[in-house]
């Protein structure tokens, strides 16, 4: 009854959307806001760039709510969009990290590089998790974000994701297992 109730709910907001009304636009911000900033920072620990990433992805979502063709449930669209958009995010922002301060002449690197048994701190393993999780194929990623992030059941999973609860499990045993190896060096 919920699920059809939201349901109804998304259509109203979409149509008003799509006819330009603002008002539509405040309430799907109002309704997933928080729901989209929760998946978002779990990926972006930074909480400024984490609400950059979301606003982002509602600016896409107003200027790309044309292509919306509900064979799909509004939020899994919407959280395709904001995926996407913090992965897309995270690879910038490594790309910017790559060409830092660090590749100057004559920076001396910290006193940790070289260092292993100091290990990282909660941030840094953060970021390195959200890293992680956004290099993993696409089919692994969606299960551990859904899993970990939104903290959905297995059966809200795959009806997310339309598949089975089987798949769901199997697949989020990979993702794991391959998280756990692109994370082993610094889990020790």
């Amino acid at each position: 009854m919920e699920q059809e109730t939201e349901s109804r709910d998304d259509e109203l907001l979409v149509a008003g959307l799509r006819a330009g009304s603002e008002r539509a636009f405040r309430g799907i911000v109002e309704l997933y806001g928080s729901r989209i900033y929760t998946l978002v920072s779990g990926m972006i620990s930074d909480r400024v760039e984490a609400e950059d990433v979301v606003q982002e992805v509602f600016f896409k979502v107003h200027r790309k709510i044309h292509l919306f063709e509900g064979k799909s449930a509004f939020y899994t669209w919407l959280y395709r969009i904001a995926l996407n958009t913090a992965t897309d995010h995270l690879k910038r922002r490594r790309h910017r990290e790559t060409t830092s301060i660090e590749d100057l002449p004559g920076y001396d690197a910290p006193a940790r590089a070289g260092r292993p048994d100091l290990g990282l701190d909660r941030h840094e393993l953060r970021v390195r998790m959200a890293e992680a999780i956004a290099e993993l194929p696409e089919i692994y990623r969606d299960i551990i974000v859904l899993r970990e992030y939104e903290d959905l059941s297995y059966e809200e999973i795959a009806t997310t994701l339309g598949c089975s609860k089987g798949t769901v499990e199997s697949r989020l045993f990979r993702a794991r297992a391959r998280l756990k190896d692109k994370l082993s060096t610094y889990l020790r």
